[in-house]
Order: structure tokens, then sequence, then C-alpha cells
């Protein structure tokens, strides 16, 4: 087994602590999904054990294409089998109804009387005729069947308590697609906008990223051969009809006189001297007027979402941070904060008080520096929220780019239609911003609205990108709408499409009742939800304490409901959330569904209370949500998940896969009334473009009085279970089940950990056993910057402390199993073995490590400890360790805890 040992917390922390002092960001590292430091051999087994879990997890969909995939397991040699392209077969779903309504998006009219020989055409249709016919919802329960075809719909479809028992579902074993896009016919209208070789660019390299050998090609760069000179190479380009090419001059070495052609259709120029370099610019324009087209912010072609034009190039649904390149700009000159803003009116509940805890009181500031929120109203408008790296909320209302960004000289004819998108200070999460003006002189971009698709705000920002500039419609694939005139330009990555999608719906289905009288027993069953718009300009708003601004929609929106199933259904490229949980939801269940390329997280939960007080019950609580297939997430927003809960409680997640997102793959923003359980999940390649996290993330900085625990009013939540999970801590993850600041009342047990450990952070009463750690000394992050937020223990607490804002008692860590490499298994800070600060030493017992020469020592505030010396202190009685295990032993024990 090869391992290394690279310690670097304290510097990693003191230059995360530095760039936030001087207002200045550094990139993210890149990192990998494999780590760095584990032989590959076992990274493949451990891989190969995920993809079986996943199998087990979805059994009918056989091989799990999309898991095998992320797990690149053809690296590793692994056959995939035979795949399946969706979550489950179309089987028939029949409804014994007493009233059954047929709908045909093809065949069907408005006017027939909805039987499957006469069908419908609308699903407007179909339940304006069953509100008709019902006297009493509750007593006669109806069934809409979808015909095969595609249901466009021009209006959100509004369900009430009226509706109620109502089931809609694909008829037989076909699929019904319900778009909230508008098809636009495209055949015969395109007309050549442009069409030429731009100039040669001495001194810059367009394949410089793409690694590719002398004389050979890849997946970036494709060799034509060697000629005599850059004109030579741009003529072979164009006879090619090529995008792209580059000359390597005769003083390349080993490159000289090559002609390569850019094959990935992304133009990314690198100042290099001795290469010369061009692209071709290929623009089609349609003229929509005749077809009475709505401003459109996501175009559909071919099924996938289109790219709109942008700079850097780059495709938002395949490359990010975790790629090379990535799409973004690296940073900025300067970053422009807001002007400060009136301070907020705080609210301070003194009474009940959650005694003993670092985050007793329930706090909120309201308008002032989080007005730009929906309601303007946040635990981070105070002037002093505790937390981590905890400091009111402010944004930015500009930058400053460098005269050698590739588009300084070029002037836009617009900039309003601009977005930029742009990570945080402290890559949390990212903002978009809504351009407002380009100063071409002074190099600034500025903006007034934005900002707000987060909630801990910052004063700099960090990497950026620009969208929706005619100007950088420069690269195969991207589009660009001028809303004003209806014409829709394309540079076409192939042939010119005869059709194409533009979204006029953010909103598919709104289901929508109260608490007193809720919507009842509403089903969804193998449909694909597709075509919704973008929302990350529309508004957001803090739910909790957590790190989360969120927008309250989604493609389905439920919010007074009791009794909501949404099964078999697949869930295309949603352009915010997909499925909505609002306030009173109870008897929810999404089950056996697919999510893919969502815009912001997949499922929400998000509920209400009247400040510190939950008991009233107008949250989500008691959602089901079963093996699902969920994976890449957060296509826009980056402080999003497959699954987020905010003010709700009682969840049950079971049984999902969860890959390819951006930050963590379920996250709880508060400690709202608990009762949670989290089981049999498989979670990994997540944290791909953020830091500071890991697979699964819990907060909880305000306490809520609810009765869920014992019935009576209180701010302990009821205890929450983590069981029986398959987490791998690839990429940016930190710990695979990060308890952050205040995380309390969990038990974490026969979970099975790679590449990650425990932690605690400001939090207490946790219980972690019976789990298995595999390496949580592994290293991903490449570009020979390590350890940029390194956490290498099989156990960490931090923040203890017995002063005004106590933490870290009731931690213990006992029965668990830690294969490791680094000789320093845990990393307690703020804590003496002896003493005053005793209580905040996690109790630990009866663990089994295994390290290199059986050599490991206890990091336990500034005194260091062998295992011996440790046990005669009285602490972690009945552990033990032993030399390093054999990688086969390892997938046993993950055979055995997964039951495999």
């Amino acid at each position: 087994m090869a391992w290394t040992t690279t310690l670097l917390v304290a510097a990693a922390a003191a230059l995360f602590a530095l760039c936030i002092q001087l207002g200045k960001t550094e990139p993210l590292p890149r990192a990998s999904a494999k780590p760095l430091n584990i032989d590959p051999s076992l990274d493949c087994s451990l891989k190969e054990l995920a993809w079986e879990f996943s199998k087990k997890l979805l059994e009918d969909y056989g091989n799990v294409q999309p898991a095998y995939d992320a797990l690149q397991l053809q690296d590793c040699g692994i056959p995939p089998g035979n795949p399946k392209s969706k979550l489950h077969p179309f089987r028939h779903w029949q409804q014994d109804t007493p009233i059954v309504v047929y709908v045909d998006a093809v065949k069907g009219s408005d006017s027939n009387p909805g039987t499957l020989s006469q069908p419908l055409q609308s699903l407007f249709a179909a339940v304006r005729l069953i509100r008709f016919i019902r006297t009493d919802p509750v007593q006669t329960h109806a069934t809409i069947y979808l015909l095969p075809g595609t249901y466009y719909l021009t209006n959100t479809i509004t369900l009430g308590p009226e509706d109620s028992n109502l089931v809609i579902v694909s008829y037989a074993d076909e699929e019904a697609v319900i778009s909230g896009g508008k098809l636009y016919n495209l055949d015969g209208l395109w007309k050549q906008y442009v069409n030429e070789m731009g100039p040669i660019y001495p001194g810059v390299n367009a394949i410089y990223d793409s690694g590719v050998l002398p004389g050979e090609s890849n997946y970036k760069a494709q060799y034509y051969g060697k000629v005599g000179s850059p004109g030579e190479c741009q003529q072979a380009c164009e006879a090619q009809s090529c995008f792209a090419y580059t000359y390597h001059d005769n003083t390349t070495g080993a490159y000289s006189q090559m002609c390569y052609f850019r094959a990935d259709g992304l133009w990314v120029p690198t100042s290099q001297s001795g290469h010369y370099s061009g692209k071709r610019l290929t623009i089609y324009v349609a003229d929509l007027t005749n077809q009475n087209p709505t401003p459109f912010n996501s175009f559909f072609i071919n099924g996938r979402r289109a790219v709109r034009a942008r700079y850097p190039d780059g495709n938002p649904e395949t490359t990010g941070l975790h790629t090379n390149p990535t799409g973004y700009v690296s940073g900025a000159v300067r970053y422009i904060p807001r002007p400060p803003p009136p301070p907020a009116t705080e609210i301070h509940i003194e009474s009940p008080v959650r005694s003993g805890t670092h985050f007793p009181t329930f706090q909120v500031g309201i308008g002032g520096p989080v007005e730009v929120f929906d309601p303007p109203v946040s635990y981070w408008g105070t002037a002093n929220p505790a937390g981590g790296g905890g400091a009111t909320f402010q944004t930015l209302i500009g930058l400053e780019y460098s005269p050698d960004e590739w588009f300084a000289n070029t002037t836009w004819s617009n900039p309003k239609t601009g977005v930029v998108h742009m990570f945080h200070c402290g890559h949390w999460a990212n903002w978009q911003f809504q351009i407002e003006d380009r100063n071409m002189e002074q190099n600034l971009i500025s903006w007034s609205y934005g900002g707000f698709q987060e909630a801990r705000g910052c004063g700099y920002g960090a990497e950026w990108y620009i969208e929706n500039i005619f100007e950088q419609l420069d690269a195969p694939g991207e589009w660009f709408f001028d809303e004003v005139n209806n014409l829709l330009y394309l540079y076409p990555n192939g042939s010119l499409p005869s059709d194409g999608i533009g979204t006029v719906l953010d909103e598919l289905i709104r289901i929508v009742g109260t608490q007193d009288t809720p919507v009842t027993n509403i089903g969804f069953g193998r449909i694909t939800f597709a075509h919704t718009a973008t929302t990350f300009l529309e508004p957001y708003e803090v739910p909790s304490g957590g790190d989360w601004a969120i927008h309250r929609g989604g493609a389905i929106y439920a919010e007074g409901v009791d009794g909501l199933n949404i099964a078999l259904c697949y869930f295309d490229a949603p352009g915010g959330n997909g499925v909505y949980l609002s306030n009173y939801i109870r008897n929810a269940s999404i089950e056996d569904n697919e999510f893919v390329f969502t815009g912001d997280s997949a499922i929400a939960a998000i509920g209400s209370a009247q400040l510190i007080d939950g008991t009233d019950g107008n949250q989500p609580r008691g959602t089901k949500i079963y093996s699902n297939l969920i994976h890449e997430i957060g296509i826009f927003g980056k402080q999003t998940s497959a699954y987020i809960q905010a003010i709700a409680c009682e969840t049950e997640l079971v049984g999902n896969v969860i890959f390819n997102g951006p930050r963590a793959g379920i996250n709880f923003n508060d400690g709202f009334g608990g009762g949670n359980l989290v089981m049999n999940n498989l979670a990994f390649n997540l944290v791909r473009e953020t830091g500071d996290h890991g697979p699964f993330n819990s907060w909880d900085r305000q306490p809520f009085q609810t009765e869920v625990n014992n019935g009576t009013p209180s701010l302990v939540p009821a205890q929450n279970n983590i069981t029986g999970n398959y987490f791998i801590n690839n990429y940016h993850s930190t710990w695979p089940i990060d308890h952050d600041d205040g995380s309390c009342y969990y038990y974490d047990t026969y979970n099975f950990l790679v590449y990650g450990g425990y932690k605690n952070y400001l939090g207490h009463s946790k219980v972690v056993k019976y789990n298995v750690y595999v390496y949580p000394d592994a290293e991903h992050e490449i570009d020979n910057i390590r350890s940029f937020f390194s956490e290498p223990f099989c156990a960490n607490s931090d923040g203890a402390s017995t002063d005004d804002l106590p933490s870290g008692w009731g931690e213990v860590w006992v029965n668990n199993t830690c294969i490791i490499g680094n000789a320093n298994i845990y990393e307690f800070g703020s804590c003496t073995p002896t003493g005053s600060n005793s209580g905040l030493v996690p109790f630990t017992a009866n663990n089994t490590f295994y390290a290199p020469g059986a050599d490991i020592y206890i990091k336990c505030g500034s005194a260091t400890f062998t295992l011996q010396d440790y046990q005669k202190q009285g602490y972690d009685i009945g552990s033990t360790v032993s030399d390093i295990v054999s990688d086969d032993t390892i997938i046993a024990w993950g055979k055995e805890l997964l039951g495999l």
C-alpha cells in the first residue's frame, strides 16, 4: 500500500486567513477524483465496490452506467456491461379510479371528451375537465393518462385543494414529456451572418492546456502535420473547417513546424512565444418574429441545453473549477464592494435559550445589509453572527478586469444583457450579477442587482465568467437571442438544427394549499419534466442559520400538501431546483426518480417558523426520499445539493445514489426538530468546485423550538441517524460527514467512509461508532498545491471551549476502524487530557487502527501522546494499533457493512 504524509493544516489555515485579511482569494487548486498518494489498485477496488453498491440500491437500473462513468472505472479496466439509458423501465402504472381522462399532445383535441379513442390535447384541459366532472374530490379519485409526446405548457399547471386525489401518469409503457419551453421551427430560417477566419495571433498558443504530445492527438487537440508557416496552418484549418489552430515555429523543439487543430470547440488562448494561433467565426441567424417568441434564458438543441455566448469559453454542464480548462477567469485586478448599508434591525430571542452551547440564542437581522434577500431577513444580517469565519453579509457592485483579458478591446453593443457568474471569496458558493454597465477605459464592469445566491457574502470574489454578451458568441455550440429584434444567433456545432426549444416557465407544476386546507394525495409517475428556465436571478431567501440562500421554487413546487408521490420520473436539466417542498408538507415521497443537470438543487425541503418557534408544524415533515439517482448537480448554483433541507425534520433519505456536484450531496442547513434518517446512500465526486465541505454537511447555528423530540416544546431536537452509507471523499471534500458549526445530536454508525475522517466543529453530543474510515489522509489536489484544506486524521474536533459559548462536550468516537498512512490519528484542538478542560476531550474507546509500522500518535491541544501514554491518562481504553491491513481486507469490510 503506497502512502505519503503531508501535514500542512496550520499553513493552509494561515494562508486562508491571510487571503481573507488582504481581500484576495487564490484560485481554487484543481483536484482529482483519484487520490495522489493511494495505490491505484486500491482506488479502483473501492470504486468498483461503489458501483456494485449502486446496482444494489437501484436494482431496476441494471448496470447504472452514469455511476460507472463517473467512477472512471474504464480507467481501471473494468467492463461496463449493458447499460440502461434511464432509471427505470416505464412499467405500466394502471390506476383504478372512477374518473380517467386521456391526453394526447399529438393526436388529441381539447374539444374531445377525453377518452382513449378521443383524447384531449392539453394537460390544462384535462385538469379543467376533471374539475367539471367531480363534485367531491375527496370521495372521487381521478387519473390523467398522458399518451406519448411532449406537452408544451404556456402557463404553469396550478393544482389546489379542489384537485386532490389526482394522479398524472404516462400511459402504458410510453413516455410523456411535460415541457416548460416553446418549440421553434428553424428549418429554412437560417441565414449566414458571418463566416471568416480571423487574424493570426503571434505569441499565442491555443492548445497549451491540451497536454498533447508531439505528433499525437487527443480529445482537445488534433494533429494535422508539419507545415512551413502559420499561414499554411491557417489554410489547412480553413480547408477542413476547423474551429481553431496553433502553429509551432522552429524554436519549439520537438513540436517544431507542427500544426494542430483545436478539437473540443473551446478557445483557450495562452501567451507563449514561438506559437501562432487563430480561429474561425461561423455564425448563423434565424428571425423568429413570425413564431411570436418570448424571451428565453436557456435554449435546447437535440435534447441538450446549449451554451449561451460567454467568456471564457466553456460549457457549464461539462466544465468548471474541477476541469482544465475551467471556463473561468482566475481572478480580477480588484473587486468593488457595495458601500456599507445602514445596519439591520436585529432581533435577539433571550428566552428560551439553548444553554451550554456555542450557539445559545436565536438571532436575525432585518433589512440593511441583507435587503438583497426576499424576505430581507438573515442570521448573517446581524453585527456579530457566530460561526466559522462569521461576519455580517456584504456583496459586490463591480470588478476591475485585467487589460490582458481577451475581450478587453472588444466593444459590447449592449452590456446590460450580460450576467457575471462569480465564486465566493472562500469558495463556499457562487453569485450571479446582472451587468449594468462597462467602462472600457477603466476596465470596469458594474452592476446593482444580484449577489444574493448564497447567505454569507463577502467583500471580494474569486473566479468568474460572463455570459449573454453578443460579441462573445465565438465558439461552436454557443447561442445568443436578441429579444428586441427576435433574432436567434447560433455558432453551430456541426449541422444546423431544424428546431430548438426556448424556455418559457421556471415552474411546470405548482401545488398549493394551506396547513388548514391542504391539497391531498397528488401523484406523478413515469413523466419527464424538462425545459425549465434558469432562476438564479429570481428572488432568493435565507431560510435559517446555515450558509444557504435559496430560490423558493422548482420544476414541481408543492406547499400545503398532505400526500404527494413523485415516482419513476426523469427531471431533465431543470433550470433551477427540481422538486421544492415548501412549508406544510406531510406524507410526501420522492422515489425511483432520476435528476440530471440541475441548475440548482435536485430536491429541496424548506419550511418556516415564527422566529425561534417551530411548533406550528408549518414545515416539511416525514418526507421520504428513496432510491433516486441524482447526478450532474449545480450547473449554475454552486451552493447546491442533491438534497437540501432547512426548517424541516423527520426526513428519510434512503438508498439514493448521488454524484458529480459542486458542493455537498446532502445538506442540513440547521438542526430544526431532528429525527432524520440518512441510510444506505452512495455519494461521491462532490465538492468538485468548492472547499471546506463533504458529501454530507450539517450546521446548527440557530436554535428552534419544536415538539419533535418528546412531544413538548424543546430546543433539543430528536436524534438524527446516519447509518449504512458509502461516502467517497474525493475532489475537495475534507470530511465524508461534515458536522460543521454547532451540529449536535447525531448518531453516525456503520458507515463506510473513504478518504476522510470524523469531524466536530463547535458542536456537541454526537455518537460515532462502528464506522470504517479508509485512508483519511488521502490527497486529491494537484498543480503542486496540496493540502489547500486538509484534515488527514481519523478524528478531528476543533473549537472546543468551556467559556461563555461552550462546545465540544458529549462527543463519542468508539468501536471504529481506521486505516491511515499518517501517524497522527487524532487532532483534538483546545483540549487538555486533565484538569478543567478534560470534558472537551472526545470520549474514545475500543477503536482499531492500522498504520505503517503500527506507529501512531495523538494530538490533544498542545500535547502529543503515543497511544499507550494516552491510555495511561484514562483515554481510548481498549483501542489497538496494528500494521497496515491488506487491500482485500478493506474491501471485505466494506462489503460486510454495505450488505454486499
